[in-house]
Order: C-alpha cells, then structure tokens, then sequence
C-alpha cells in the first residue's frame, strides 16, 4: 500500500512541474497549448494559416495588412529568393514577434517569395524551455532571440535578421541574397 501511495505521489509531482509543452501532442505540428498564465500559445512546426485565425489573427492580420514593403527593394529582391529556404523562430507570446513576423511574411511575399513554403517554428516562453521547441529544431541554430529569419540555399544557411532588422527588412535581405557584408542585431551571442 505504501509502494503504491509513493507512485501516485510520484505521478502527481511530475505532471506538476513537467515542461510547458509537456501537454502537447507527438507529431508537434498545428499545436496550440496554454501556457503557464493560461493564454494560447503555438508551439513547434505550425502552418501560416493559424496565425491568422483568432487568438493571433488580431495581432497578426493588423500587422500585415499595416505593413508597406519599399517596392523599389521587393523587384530587386524576387530573382534572388528563387529557389531559397526560409525559416522563422518566433514566440506568439513574444512581442518583437508579433511586430515584426507580420512585416517579414509580407515583404516576402511581395517579393514573390510564396508564404506558405516560409517553416515557422513557434517556441516556449517557458522558463525550463524558454526558446525551445517541442522537437528542438532550435538546436544547434544558435536562436538566441525571436523572431529570428533564417535563409538557406541548397540547405546551408546564407544569413539570419535577428530580432529586427538593421537597416530596413528588405535592404537587410538584399545584403544576404547578395552576400554582401551583414551583420545582424546580437551576431555576438
């Protein structure tokens, strides 16, 4: 009786203090979880299309609609996106985040760059898994901030803008794409 009193508390204490995303789902994908004060969080691989539906869509579509990418930029800009990867880790709960994946969506997407094909990968802003991903796509990605835009060619990373941008999203990209000298915002960490 006493084994099974020790197991049952045992259950109880780490259900407790499991992680933020210990809730979630094994695929990781579309997962939307509350997070430690009770507020909808996306967490690890999840499609465009969620942040456009409500609790996100609010901050989300204000942000991409509001945003008028520099034209002169997105022609310069749609040639050299051709056949480029791109990446995004942000926090929904992160407000950087929320200012400034709105803006890099649609300055990509005017400069014909297609959305959808963008790998958003939402992490925690749990203190055992702060900037962590369920499946730890972060690793080895030195993501120290969010959100942070990662671009690869032929799967090796050309450059990042880090939190926000230098100079301007698109002047920032045109320096990456043409590899030209760049350094983005917190490069030491």
């Amino acid at each position: 009786m006493k084994s099974l009193i020790w197991v049952a508390a045992i259950v109880c204490m780490a259900t407790t203090f499991a992680p933020a995303y210990a809730q979630v789902p094994a695929t990781y994908t579309n997962t939307e979880i509350k997070n430690a004060n009770g507020e909808p969080m996306l967490l690890g691989h999840c499609e465009l299309a969620l942040l456009r539906k409500p609790p996100f869509g609010q901050w989300f579509t204000t942000g991409f609609s509001a945003y008028q990418p520099d034209s002169s930029f997105t022609v310069q800009l749609r040639p050299l996106l051709k056949d480029k990867q791109i990446e995004i880790f942000l926090g929904t709960w992160c407000g950087d985040s929320k200012r400034e994946v709105p803006r890099m969506l649609k300055m990509l997407e005017s400069s014909g760059y297609d959305i959808q094909q963008v790998k958003l990968i939402f992490v925690s802003n749990a203190g055992d898994a702060y900037k962590q991903s369920p499946q730890h796509e972060e690793a080895g990605k030195n993501i120290k901030r969010v959100p942070t835009l990662i671009i690869y060619h032929n799967q090796s990373e050309m450059g990042r803008i880090i939190e926000y941008p230098v100079e301007s999203l698109e002047k920032d990209l045109l320096r990456i794409l043409r590899h030209e000298k760049y350094t983005p915002n917190y490069s030491g960490l």
